[in-house]
């Protein structure tokens, strides 16, 4: 299922990965002709030279899980995985910030991470649905649209499962395509998730999806 291993960021993102672990996620996302590796940022310069010349991509992650850094650090961060190879980093969204209703302070912050990161990656913004009401889904895809980011991710894995309806929720409210990550563990699951509108999936579990 060719088109569903395209869609899978193969992810390791647990603070012990080794630099064995590393490589062995590279190799299987070569192997299994996954869209991506999604790692934390201390590997990225291994990563890239491990998937140079292959049509895999590179994700980092930015001030992650918690999102709650200053927005110098965050741009910082994303700076120097882009430069260390990153095509892509997946930050997490200032839920403090967000939560306390300082919304243009969010839609700032995220802005100067995009700046930051164009043109040479892409910038996808997690949200955390998972903790967060209906209306604050909507109103959180939004601000990570207003800012110019290029995608929205539903949620880091630590705070609860991606749902149906969170991707329901967030298509109907933005058009940015969608990244669901959070308990997705078979093919089922994941072939739900893109029927509902999401364009990728992050996972640890990418083999046992493919594989059935």
């Amino acid at each position: 299922m060719n088109f569903l291993n395209s869609r899978i960021d193969h992810t390791i993102l647990s603070p012990d990965a080794t630099e064995d672990d590393i490589e062995r996620v590279c190799k299987e996302a070569i192997e299994y002709r996954f869209r991506s590796v999604c790692i934390n940022p201390i590997w990225v310069e291994f990563a890239a030279h491990l998937l140079e010349g292959t049509e895999v991509k590179l994700v980092s992650v930015g001030d992650f899980p918690l999102g709650s850094s200053f927005t110098e650090i965050r741009k910082q961060e994303a700076r120097i995985a882009i430069e260390k190879g990153a095509s892509e980093i997946d930050i997490v969204l200032n839920l403090g910030l967000f939560k306390s209703g300082r919304f243009e302070e969010v839609k700032n912050d995220l802005s100067e991470v995009v700046q930051v990161v164009h043109p040479d990656g892409y910038l996808k913004v997690i949200i955390e649905a998972p903790i967060l009401s209906d209306e604050e889904i909507k109103r959180a895809s939004k601000l990570v649209e207003e800012a110019g980011a290029d995608f929205l991710k539903t949620g880091t894995g630590t705070r609860g499962p991606v749902t149906i309806h969170q991707v329901n929720l967030i298509k109907e409210t933005i058009s940015l395509p969608i990244k669901a990550a959070g308990g997705i563990r078979d093919r089922e699951g994941a072939l739900s998730l893109i029927k509902a509108g999401a364009k990728v999936l992050g996972s640890s579990s990418g083999i046992r999806i493919v594989q059935g």
